[in-house]
Parts: structure tokens; C-alpha cells; sequence
């Protein structure tokens, strides 16, 4: 067995804007590339770790951005996606993942079942305890909030380009606002919109959206931005300006 990974002076997760008053949750599930004491970068080289495999490229600055435009409270993760995905069920086999994207992943190779359920533990649970102690709040003091699961994707996977801009993730559940982000990023202009594109919003199976989200009857939005549109600070700037004016006619008042 493994060494237990400790989350060391680096917290789980990271909160801003604790007390905002915006009826808008944010959470960024895969905001860091931080490897905890112990792993040893997991066998990999720097260039990994600054890569999509590691962290949602942009994503972890564009939602603090919109955080500050709509005085929202924002969880985002501590450490990378590939310690233990936050936005996957404990029994999904992605959510500690020994290969992505062609990429091996040796410090994930071989796990028993006790060092997976140590990185449960140690990061998986402490991380969604406080997002759905946020949600429960956000239900507390709002009449129809809105849950924001915010991530970016590459511009290219397994070889295929992929032509989306902006992808609108939605799946089953009542009280997704799909139609209005759609409308309202398609009326922009000038952007390709994906429509549960590059990913469906059941499969994977994401975990916050639906555990904080729809299992507390928050109305849900699931969005992803082409990593290469928000990976310098004037396109995040740019990225979170334009989701402002969309969501803005989301978000109640």
C-alpha cells in the first residue's frame, strides 16, 4: 500500500467570496494541478502536470472572475484530478485514473482498495462536505438559485479536433437552464455552441452537479470553455465578460 497522501499546508479546497450575496454558487472541480507530499508528482513530468490531464486549463481564473462580477460564493478543488477526480462517483473507475489522454500515470497504477478509499477520505469527502454545506446554504437564503459547475476542455482529444467554443452539458433532471445558455450563447455570434458537446451531461456521470445541484432542487448549469480560449489573463478576462452578460439574464436578482 501507498504511503497515505497527506493534503499537507494546502487545503482541500479553496472558497471565495464565502459571503456573496448573488443567488449563484460556483464550483470548479478540477481548479488546481497540485500534487500532495508524498506522491511524487505521481511519476510525472512538469509538462504533464500544467496539462488538461491535470487541471481544467483557465477555468479556476474565469470563475473567480465571474465570482467578483456577481458577488458569488466559489469552492474550487486544491489539488489536480488526478489525485482523485472530484467531479466522479467513488465507484466510477475514472475517478482515479491510471492513463489520460495516452498519458500513463504511474503513481496511480496498481492502487489496492485501501490507498483509493485513503484518497477518498482525505480529499474526495472533506472537499464535498463544504460544497454541499455551501448548496444547503445557497437553498437557505435564496428562492430559485443557481448551481455553476464550471470546467475547459483541449482543443483537441485522441487525435480529433474539436470545433466547439463553449459546450452546454445538461442531462435528465428538472431544473437545468440549458435552453436559456444556450439561446444566450448562440446569440453572441461568431461562437460554435455544443450542445452536450464535447461531453453529455450524464456520461460521464458528473457528481457535484447532481449531488449539490439537482439533489437540492437547485436550478443547474453545466458549461465548458475550449481550454485554448481562457489559457491567458486578457481571453479569461474576455471569456468571463461575455458569460456575465449571458448569465445575467439566468441568474435571479
Amino acid at each position: 500500500m501507498e504511503p497515505m497522501p497527506q493534503p499537507s499546508k494546502i487545503p482541500v479546497y479553496d472558497i471565495q467570496n464565502a459571503n456573496g450575496k448573488a443567488p449563484l454558487l460556483i464550483g470548479c472541480d478540477h481548479a488546481e494541478n497540485r500534487i500532495p507530499e508524498g506522491l511524487s508528482d505521481l511519476g510525472l513530468e512538469p509538462a504533464h502536470l500544467e496539462s488538461h490531464i491535470a487541471l481544467d486549463v483557465g477555468a479556476k481564473q474565469v470563475s473567480m472572475l465571474l465570482s467578483e462580477m456577481f458577488d458569488a460564493p466559489l469552492i474550487m478543488a486544491g489539488y489536480s484530478r488526478l489525485v482523485v477526480d472530484l467531479n466522479r462517483y467513488p465507484h466510477d473507475p475514472s475517478l482515479i485514473l491510471d492513463v489520460s489522454d495516452g498519458i500513463s500515470i504511474p503513481g496511480n497504477m496498481n492502487l489496492d482498495a485501501a490507498s483509493r478509499q485513503e484518497r477518498i477520505d482525505a480529499f474526495f469527502d472533506p472537499y464535498h462536505r463544504k460544497y454541499a454545506e455551501m448548496a444547503r446554504d445557497m437553498m437557505e437564503r435564496h428562492d430559485a438559485p443557481l448551481l455553476l459547475a464550471l470546467h475547459s476542455f483541449s482543443p483537441t482529444y485522441e487525435g480529433q479536433q474539436r470545433p466547439w467554443h463553449y459546450g452546454v452539458m445538461w442531462d435528465e433532471y428538472p431544473k437545468n437552464v440549458k435552453e436559456q445558455l444556450l439561446e444566450g450563447l448562440n446569440g453572441v455570434g461568431g461562437l460554435v455552441i455544443g450542445d452536450n458537446k464535447p461531453y453529455a451531461g450524464h456520461s460521464p456521470q458528473g457528481y457535484a452537479h447532481v449531488e449539490h445541484g439537482h439533489k437540492n432542487s437547485m436550478r443547474v448549469a453545466l458549461l465548458e470553455i475550449r481550454h485554448d480560449l481562457i489559457s491567458k489573463p486578457a481571453d479569461q478576462e474576455r471569456s468571463a465578460e461575455l458569460l456575465y452578460e449571458v448569465f445575467k439574464n439566468i441568474v435571479p436578482a
